[in-house]
């Protein structure tokens, strides 16, 4: 990258189904810990505490989960009071839109991106 090119900051990851977040995005998930000491030895151990969950947002990054995308497909139909409206077609995948606001996780985003990155034509969903 030349000194003149901007960093990619938006990012638009499409996966096999919202399943798949847990594991493909492990990275941006956390686990919450609680330490427990037993009381007659002193022994101190740590206990999982709920489930791993996603952190959507932190000073570095942001993260829209889409879900599921719906487009027109070409057929009008109408509705019981004659109003006409597009018939809609779920697209395949589930898909998450990423902002880098820094460096600290690019790492972890463009290794998603080589995997899981598309480049929509026109995005559901954009950034502000």
């Amino acid at each position: 990258m030349s000194d003149l090119e901007t960093p990619k900051t938006d990012f638009y990851i499409k996966l096999a189904s919202e399943a798949d977040m847990p594991s493909v995005l492990a990275a941006f998930y956390k686990q919450d810990y609680t330490t427990i000491v037993d009381p007659e030895t002193g022994e101190e151990s740590t206990q999982v505490e709920g489930d791993p969950y996603l952190v959507a947002h932190t000073a570095d990054y942001a993260i829209d989960v889409v879900g599921t995308i719906q487009e027109p497909t070409g057929v009008m139909l109408t509705d019981a009071e004659g109003n006409e409206y597009p018939e809609m077609a779920i697209l395949d995948g589930w898909h998450i839109n990423i902002r880098l606001s820094g460096d600290n996780k690019r790492a972890d985003v463009e290794a998603l991106d080589t995997v899981y990155g598309v480049v929509p034509n026109s995005p559901s969903r954009v950034w502000l």
